[in-house]
């Protein structure tokens, strides 16, 4: 039976362990990922034999989910099964585990295509060559040119002002939102901040645009490995036309080179979204599974 304890931050190098140990590196494992939003997602952890973390999580959408954990190194899938009874599902399975275990009798997999990420070349999201990028290639030019900006690196002097911008374009987007949607940005603030307040202790990197002195659109990104980026967050004022994809741009470009993929994360099964993230020509996603127990 799998002893779940309350996730702190006290737990921090623990999951950066396992996470670090994974095959591979979905933005929503990382321990930011997890613990940033506790205050509406509550999580809960236990170990394996050393191998693997389960999580847990009895907030809005509760559920088993994970695990994290060097997956190749498990020798016995057998015991860590025996851990779960038929009738239960284990959400956003890596489908590295689905291949593994692929085969077995008493496991049925259901594609979870809300919860899929999207990575994308960082050279190409810099480049945007092509018939492909023509709107986006667009968009920033019409930034560019029409506006005199300023690009600056987030540094913690600039928290306060990048607060600010956040409660107005909060604010603005409110006023069209349904009761759900205007918690879901609430929520979404709390995570923000979260991020500001431990900016040091975390792998982050952020730029913003400023026009006329005032910002107008920031990114903060999470660096997973050497090689991962992940936009953790990214907002702009859309009345300055093609701000989004330059912030965009401009981010990669300046602070993101370095990198071969950046993640944009999930779609949540929003069609807007969805849209726009597609939008971009995704290189990979990064595949997750419904795992039931029969």
């Amino acid at each position: 039976m799998l002893n779940f304890r309350k996730l702190t931050w006290q737990d921090k190098d623990i999951c950066t362990k396992y996470f670090q140990a994974s095959p591979v590196h979905y933005a929503e494992y990382s321990f930011f990922g997890l613990w940033a939003w506790q205050h509406t997602y509550p999580i809960e952890i236990a170990e394996t034999e050393g191998h693997l973390c389960w999580l847990r999580s009895d907030g809005p959408l509760p559920g088993m989910f994970g695990p994290l954990g060097n997956w190749d190194a498990v020798t016995d899938w057998d015991r860590e099964l025996s851990h779960f009874k038929p009738g239960d599902v284990i959400y956003d399975v890596p489908s590295k585990i689905k291949d593994i275990l692929s085969g077995r009798e008493n496991l049925r997999f259901t594609d979870d295509r809300d919860q899929h990420e999207y990575v994308y070349a960082v050279k190409d999201m810099i480049a945007l060559n092509g018939k492909a990028y023509a709107h986006k290639r667009n968009r920033v030019r019409a930034f560019l040119n029409g506006y005199e900006w300023d690009y600056y690196p987030l540094n913690p002097g600039d928290f306060g002002d990048v607060m600010k911008f956040q409660e107005k374009w909060r604010s603005h987007r409110m006023l069209t939102m349904t009761p759900d949607e205007a918690e879901s940005l609430e929520d979404e603030d709390i995570a923000i901040k979260n991020a500001l307040e431990k900016w040091e202790d975390f792998n982050f990197i952020g730029g913003m645009l400023k026009v006329d002195g005032e910002i107008i659109a920031y990114t903060i990104a999470e660096e997973l490995d050497s090689e991962n980026l992940d936009v953790r967050f990214e907002k702009a004022f859309p009345e300055y036309a093609g701000s989004y994809q330059a912030i965009n741009y401009i981010f990669l470009k300046e602070q993101g080179s370095n990198y071969i993929w950046v993640n944009r994360e999930e779609d949540m099964g929003e069609p807007g979204l969805r849209e726009a993230k597609l939008s971009y020509n995704p290189a990979f996603m990064l595949e997750k599974f419904q795992m039931e127990i029969l």
